[in-house]
């Protein structure tokens, strides 16, 4: 189990590595990845968030799979183009099961989005 961060710069580097383990994962399952495969690298949210905060608990795991993948489900809905930008989706997952689990507020969390966007080079994953 990792630390929980405590400084906004903190959870936007945990969730940069997050993401790059995820896309490697994904890319494991298929090198060579489409458009529609990559659209579920958002699902590894969840499990990566229980990962690093050491949660075993298959229900709960499954909850926070639930209460993250909410979000990215409706901005799919809402906007279909949005399945394109996988990273950010994943970003989303990722950050919003840490509000599941009450470690981050919403407000937190919209911050934390901000400051990866601004600072980390997200879309750039080969």
């Amino acid at each position: 189990m990792k630390e929980i961060p405590r400084e906004t710069s903190g959870w936007a580097a945990e969730a940069s590595n997050a993401l790059n383990t995820a896309w490697m994962l994904l890319k494991g399952e298929a090198p060579d990845l489409s458009a529609e495969q990559k659209t579920y690298l958002f699902k590894y949210g969840a499990a990566l968030c229980s990962l690093n905060r050491g949660i075993k608990d298959k229900q709960q795991q499954k909850r926070l799979y639930q209460f993250s993948a909410k979000r990215v489900l409706a901005g799919f809905e809402a906007n279909p183009e949005s399945k394109a930008h996988y990273e950010l989706n994943f970003l989303i997952a990722y950050i919003d099961a840490h509000v599941g689990l009450e470690l981050l507020t919403d407000d937190k969390a919209e911050e934390i989005m901000l400051y990866l966007t601004e600072n980390f080079d997200i879309g750039d994953l080969t």
